[in-house]
């Protein structure tokens, strides 16, 4: 696969955020997949031997890298040439157009979690100019659960539309012993160890010195508070707050330590504390679970994810707090064996090799009015149905021209379609839409086609729709037709009350059919499988609309010739011409302008 990853920004390589790109490119190559790196000018001499694409020199200033990167470079690239891009820090460089299938990667949105993380035009940037941008990927990366939750509350992305893949353990192949790094610095004795850049608040070191300052003397004397990284915003607040601490003897700022020394700088420490207000993911918690280091974290955002069970949690907020967690480390024995264990178990978990997996086998949903289409041939479709069907309690779709006019007016429905485990592309409509918008429609999966081929199958099927008599005249016809089916009971869409509504779900329950045929139209079908999803008992919820008229020979199909042409349509208008007037001889052309000129996705 011929892959397009911006690695803006590199930050220097030295964050986080670097780390991230060098072992993501590297898992990426070492899976045989053609890269070409977006870099600014200073960054290019860590990709050495890779196809660059690099940044004018004025990119340097933050402001006019974002700025080019967003509006000027979407026009500069021939996207032609790639199958897939990946922006590896979209929520601080994205494009404002995705010509191709493109992972936009959210590493965090600390800035509505630490007050004044930022200037105030780059927390305008980031609040206001980049949600609006990213939103138009295709899909929306997190590197964590809590940054995947943070992108539907704050950046409003749908759910169907965010992947979480986690980061992998970065530490270097080359090792170096640090203890001439660590004797350089003063340091010669067993140590508690914090890797972050200064900066503050977020980062949190004034609140673990205020802790350090509340351990006993005794433990102050025999361990050492050791705090490397790069100074960054608000560092003399850290440095005054150590200069205040009543052990500020006892505490280190070695500043940068060379990436091939981290593993000995880990294994030499006596704990490992992560006490950050905020973390996307939190790289050094788990390389020095790795390296066998009891350690200790905040017990929010990510961190909370990767400790629970294999780190002690404390409030970041609380000195106090922070030094209980550090008192255990230091002193309980058996807590420091259990936690060993336990992180070197949890760390195995994380493996770059995993991610830059997950990234190649990205489904790709292409979105018309930001609903999902699973671009999917009839085989396909049935294949994925069979899984579905075995995994139990879910939920499928079809889309056409009319659902899409619906759904660009019917933010309940988006959302409903965004929950779905399949959406399939029904008719001629959707498959020019894709023409339009440059993402292929390989077949027409709808219902009605799909009917004799689920009936094919021994499937258990309830069908609930229709008028009253409909359900059980199709019923009765599909059983003459489709013996390898069974099909297990039949009700009509429309209820008389609640507890008419509630007695029907009981008796598809008890049932237990393998596929249960929801026929209500759009978009009545889709909100109340949604609605009652939880409690419904099936192993498929399938949406089919008219499907049961057609069962039912109440309204017969069109002739097989229109259907090969795409125009059935025409023959349900003639059928109908009253009532389907609206929906498709003012319904498709509103359809195909809105696909023209509303380029949402």
């Amino acid at each position: 696969m011929k892959i397009l990853l911006s690695c803006v920004p590199f930050d220097g390589g030295r964050s986080g955020i670097s780390v991230y790109m060098r072992h993501l490119v590297e898992a990426l190559k070492a899976q045989k997949q053609e890269l070409t790196l977006i870099v600014e000018s200073d960054a290019a001499p860590f990709f050495a031997g890779y196809p660059l694409i690099v940044l004018p020199r004025f990119c340097r200033r933050a402001v006019f890298s974002m700025l080019y990167h967003l509006f000027v470079l979407p026009f500069r690239i021939n996207f032609r040439k790639y199958d897939m891009a990946i922006l590896c820090a979209a929520n601080r460089r994205a494009f404002c157009r995705y010509p191709i299938f493109t992972s936009a990667v959210v590493h965090d949105l600390s800035q509505y979690h630490v007050e004044a993380k930022y200037d105030p035009l780059r927390m305008f940037c980031i609040k206001h100019l980049l949600p609006r941008f990213v939103r138009r990927a295709q899909t929306v990366t997190a590197i964590s659960r809590s940054t995947a939750e943070d992108l539907r509350t704050y950046w409003k992305i749908p759910s169907g539309k965010i992947s979480v893949i986690c980061n992998g353990l970065s530490l270097p192949r080359k090792r170096e012993d640090a203890s001439a790094f660590l004797a350089e610095h003063g340091i010669g004795k067993p140590y508690i160890l914090y890797i972050s850049r200064l900066e503050h608040p977020g980062k949190n070191h004034v609140n673990l010195i205020r802790a350090y300052g509340l351990l006993p003397r005794e433990l102050a004397d025999r361990f050492d508070l050791v705090l490397p990284g790069a100074a960054w915003n608000g560092s003399e607040q850290v440095f005054a707050a150590a200069k205040a601490s009543p052990y500020a003897e006892h505490i280190r700022f070695p500043g940068f330590v060379p990436a091939e020394q981290l593993v000995s700088l880990y294994e030499k420490a006596a704990c490992y504390v992560f006490p950050s207000f905020f973390e996307g993911f939190g790289l050094s918690l788990i390389e020095a679970m790795s390296c066998g280091v009891p350690c200790g974290c905040s017990d929010c955002s990510s961190l909370r994810e990767i400790g629970e069970g294999a780190a002690l949690l404390f409030d970041p907020a609380s000195p106090e707090s922070i030094s209980g967690v550090l008192t255990e480390l230091l002193t309980d024995g058996s807590s420091r064996a259990r936690l060993r264990q336990a992180g070197f178990e949890r760390a195995s978990l994380y493996t770059w090799e995993k991610a830059a997996s997950e990234f190649i086998r990205l489904p790709y949903r292409p979105r018309i009015f930001g609903v999902p289409c699973d671009n999917e041939t009839m085989e396909q479709a049935l294949e994925r149905l069979d899984g579905l069907v075995k995994k139990r309690s879910s939920f499928c779709a079809f889309i056409n021209a009319h659902c899409l006019n619906i759904a660009r007016g019917d933010r309940e429905y988006v959302d409903v379609l965004n929950s779905a485990d399949a959406v399939w592309p029904d008719g001629s409509g959707v498959r020019l839409a894709g023409r339009i918008r440059r993402f292929p429609v390989p077949g027409n999966v709808n219902g009605t086609d799909m009917f004799p081929q689920i009936c094919a199958r021994p499937y258990r099927i309830f069908m609930l729709g229709g008028a009253p008599g409909v359900a059980e005249k199709a019923m009765e016809k599909a059983r003459e037709k489709f013996p390898a089916a069974e099909f297990v009971g039949a009700s009509p869409g429309f209820f008389a009350d609640a507890e008419d509504e509630r007695a029907v779900i009981a008796r598809i329950n008890a049932l237990d059919p393998d596929i249960l045929l929801v026929a209500m139209g759009v978009p009545k079908q889709e909100k109340w499988i949604f609605r009652h999803r939880q409690e419904l008992v099936c192993g498929v919820a399938l949406a089919v609309g008219g499907l049961l008229d057609f069962v039912s020979e109440r309204i017969p199909r069109a002739p097989l010739w229109m259907r090969r042409m795409g125009i059935e349509w025409c023959y349900r208008l003639y059928q109908e011409p009253r009532r389907m007037f609206r929906r498709y001889v003012l319904g498709n052309p509103l359809f195909v302008l809105r696909v023209l000129f509303d380029r949402r996705h």
